[in-house]
């Protein structure tokens, strides 16, 4: 009798599935990797690591005349069954998760969102197990140390605006509700513009902007970024700049200031080229020394990185990496790092669904 009453159950919610459009996806990521940085205290720590895994649920309905509405649920986790920084485990809906519209219009969403940085990533293609003091194989624009990150994340509390395409060209708006007040006005919300531009031949180019209301009181902190290259017959190039306007306490940086203000510049630049299922690539960025309330610091970096991926299949990839971040004596003294140099090398497989 339950055995009935099941197959009745899935038999009336079948057409109601098929009606929402919902599908199910995600991407498996776990591998080998052996790390020496500050969080390893400078010695080789190897193991099995995450890479990113994730999971979500996505659906869309037709409204009638062009109009649909769209949803999203996703959800990181930590596939080796530890729970590291970066993993996204431990939190439902802990990845990008929203409601929206779409149509001729473009698309409007309200929820969790990628923020516009973390689109505008044309110098990073290369994976690793955590995006933290370990990823010696990401650019240094993806910047976790001086006064923290700088965006590459995603927007709590955040409505996001994504044009149609206009003969290649699509614009991004973004806002995210900081949902506090200090002194009695808004403190914490971001805001996010992007420009983008894409042709028939491969040329691509953007520019994208994050700001921070209230940083500090009266002061918003600035990101801008911008991002060209070439991608088709097989090479792919690409170049990356970034100026920051910061301002945070920079009591942890030996400054006795909770209100300083930062100034610092980041470019990256990435090669890789097609060849059968195999796909070499090169990454180099450097950070410059950074201004502190106008005083220059000796805190700049240098990166490289080489990795390797192996299509198995067209759902299937495997990659290894090798990259290395050299910090300038004074980055490596403020942060505290008994070494200058860490470095990172990554076995991974990676499969989508």
């Amino acid at each position: 009798m339950k055995k009935l009453l099941i197959a009745a159950a899935v038999a009336a919610a079948l057409p109601v599935m098929a009606q929402a459009d919902t599908t199910i996806y995600g991407s498996i990521r776990a591998g080998y990797s052996s790390v020496n940085n500050a969080g390893t205290d400078f010695k080789n720590v190897s193991g099995i690591d995450d890479f990113g895994s994730r999971m979500g649920f996505k659906g869309n309905e037709d409204l009638g005349n062009g109009l649909k509405a769209l949803w999203q649920v996703e959800n990181g986790f930590a596939v080796d069954g530890v729970a590291t920084s970066g993993s996204g485990s431990g939190t439902f809906a802990n990845r990008a998760s929203f409601i929206g519209l779409s149509g001729e219009f473009g698309k409007i969403r309200l929820g969790y969102l990628d923020d516009v940085l973390a689109e505008t990533e044309a110098t990073d293609n290369l994976y690793g197990p955590r995006r933290d003091g370990s990823g010696s194989n990401f650019p240094l624009y993806e910047g976790y140390d001086l006064f923290g990150t700088y965006g590459d994340l995603r927007v709590k509390n955040s409505v996001r605006y994504d044009s149609p395409d206009w003969h290649g060209v699509n614009a991004m708006l973004q806002y995210g509700a900081g949902e506090k007040k200090v002194d009695g006005k808004n403190s914490g919300d971001t805001v996010g513009a992007r420009l983008a531009y894409r042709n028939d031949i491969g040329l691509f180019g953007a520019y994208a902007f994050m700001g921070k209301r209230n940083a500090v009181p009266e002061k918003d902190s600035k990101t801008h970024r911008v991002e060209f290259g070439y991608d088709a017959n097989n090479l792919y190039l690409a170049a990356t700049y970034q100026w920051v306007d910061l301002y945070g306490d920079a009591t942890a940086l030996g400054i006795a200031d909770t209100a300083a203000n930062l100034k610092n510049q980041t470019w990256a630049v990435n090669v890789a080229y097609q060849l059968g299922a195999f796909k070499p690539s090169f990454l180099y960025s450097e950070r410059k020394d950074a201004k502190v309330n106008g005083n220059t610091q000796d805190w700049g970096a240098k990166q490289w990185a080489l990795g390797l991926d192996y299509n198995l299949g067209k759902h299937t990839l495997l990659q290894a990496s090798y990259g290395v971040i050299k910090e300038d004596k004074g980055a490596q003294t403020v942060l505290g790092h008994a070494d200058d140099k860490s470095s990172v090398f990554t076995l991974m497989a990676k499969h989508n669904f």
